[in-house]
């Protein structure tokens, strides 16, 4: 219990909704129901808490779902030294490139980019000298 002693409040985040779940021929739609449990030593109010999970949540599913579903992530089987490190990094570069085409999906981004190398370089050299973020381009 010494490890919790700063311990303020327990928090319980109930889930429950439908998602997709199989591998792309085989999917189908199921329920689902959760339940989350949290510790935390902040003195906030359960709308903070609830706003600062939710964050959490819309990174995850915006950022992490993106690279495995389409980019298949979590099944890499690159190992050893700094190569899952640098494989990361490409992946996130190709999901930032991605949100910058203005597409409704990454796969169809993606299908945009497919060899068109010229105009991919040309838009990262011209990225690297702008001053100005770029927020989506077509």
């Amino acid at each position: 219990m010494p490890l919790w002693a700063g311990a303020k409040h327990i928090i319980v985040v109930r889930r429950s909704g439908t998602r997709w779940e199989g591998k792309k021929s085989r999917r189908h739609l199921v329920d689902f129901d959760e339940v989350h449990y949290y510790l935390s030593s902040l003195d906030w109010s359960a709308s903070q808490f609830a706003s600062a999970i939710r964050g959490h949540w819309l990174i995850e599913n915006r950022l992490h779902w993106v690279k495995d579903v389409t980019l298949n992530e979590d099944n890499d089987i690159r190992r050893g030294g700094n190569t899952p490190a640098n494989w990361a990094m490409i992946r996130q570069f190709l999901v930032s490139l991605g949100r910058m085409k203005c597409t409704h999906t990454f796969p169809e981004a993606l299908r945009l980019m497919a060899n068109q190398v010229e105009d991919l370089s040309e838009l990262v050299f011209d990225l690297s000298s702008s001053d100005k973020p770029v927020k989506c381009l077509a």
